[in-house]
């Protein structure tokens, strides 16, 4: 199996377009950058496969975010991704909680004791337009899967089908996800009424066979992304395109982290202080950038100019 990548493809005559996205070694990656609790892991990575189905369009450059904020337990996590396939993956969580809840539910809390009060939000930042498409929703459902479906109606989203897999192992066998998306779109205003009827018809065939995936196909290592979309979508005359790679890529770098502090006052970089030198971890690859007293007077110097 080719992980890590992203294979579009469309049923028919394009009415129906469908991804299909599994993750290996990249998602390992982000996953083992961080020291998170295994149920953060399996929700992270849900989170993260489902945010590359729905972000990359080889139409549209930018950078995509898909985010759950406000949670009761698991108070965020966010996914941040670009049409060039580089992603990166964080997660907060108030630990103590944490650990109380998954006492009490023998290590099985449902997403709602976790992530209650919490709401979704995706937000396209595209170069092509000069504001940020951004839609809000809260939580609702027992799974991820659940929330996304609700996400879809709520936001006015084309028709849409999805399933998500996960493998949150920290054994040598490492992390693995994966998700299989359909979206039915717009009839054109020129079709008629049979036509139509048939489009509707088939999107519920499409469904039907959707629903029939199951999760040992979507991880098996040996069935690669066109034998099984063959295998689902073969009577729907399924058309594979080329599959594009994913990448666990961070953007923060030193002259990005200098930028941030400029943006605090003066009182405050003085308080960021610490044995004569200021230390910034990145929350998404924990990268650590240090500036000596020298560096901070430079800052401090390019604030005053």
């Amino acid at each position: 199996m080719a992980t890590d990548t992203l294979t579009p493809f469309y049923l028919g005559s394009a009415q129906v377009r469908g991804k299909l996205v599994r993750l290996g070694d990249q998602l390992d990656h982000i996953l083992k950058n961080h020291s998170y609790p295994q149920i953060v892991n399996h929700y992270l990575s849900e989170l993260i496969a489902i945010g590359i189905a729905l972000s990359i369009n080889t139409k549209n450059d930018g950078l995509f975010t898909l985010q759950i904020s406000n949670g009761k337990i698991l108070k965020m996590m966010v996914v941040d991704i670009t049409s060039e396939g580089e992603i990166r993956g964080c997660a907060k969580w108030d630990n103590e909680a944490l650990e109380k809840l998954l006492e009490e539910t023998n290590n099985s809390p449902s997403l709602t004791q976790l992530f209650e009060n919490g709401f979704l939000v995706f937000t396209a930042d595209l170069a092509s337009q000069t504001e940020r498409y951004q839609a809000i929703v809260e939580l609702s459902g027992s799974t991820l899967t659940d929330c996304m479906h609700h996400f879809f109606r709520q936001s006015d989203q084309l028709a849409t089908g999805l399933v998500v897999a996960t493998k949150s192992d920290p054994s040598a066998l490492g992390y693995s996800a994966a998700a299989l998306i359909l979206q039915k779109l717009p009839s054109s205003s020129e079709q008629t009424e049979a036509e139509n009827e048939q489009d509707d018809d088939d999107w519920i065939t499409d469904l039907s066979l959707l629903g029939t995936v199951t999760k040992k196909e979507l991880l098996d290592d040996n069935l690669s992304a066109e034998a099984l979309l063959y295998r689902l979508f073969h009577e729907r005359e399924a058309h594979i395109l080329p599959a594009k790679n994913i990448v666990a890529k961070c953007y923060c770098s030193r002259p990005r982290i200098e930028q941030v502090l400029m943006n605090f006052s003066e009182e405050d970089i003085k308080d960021m202080i610490l044995d004569n030198q200021i230390s910034v971890t990145c929350e998404f690859c924990n990268e650590t950038y240090l500036f000596n007293d020298s560096q901070i007077n430079e800052i401090l110097a390019d604030k005053k100019s």
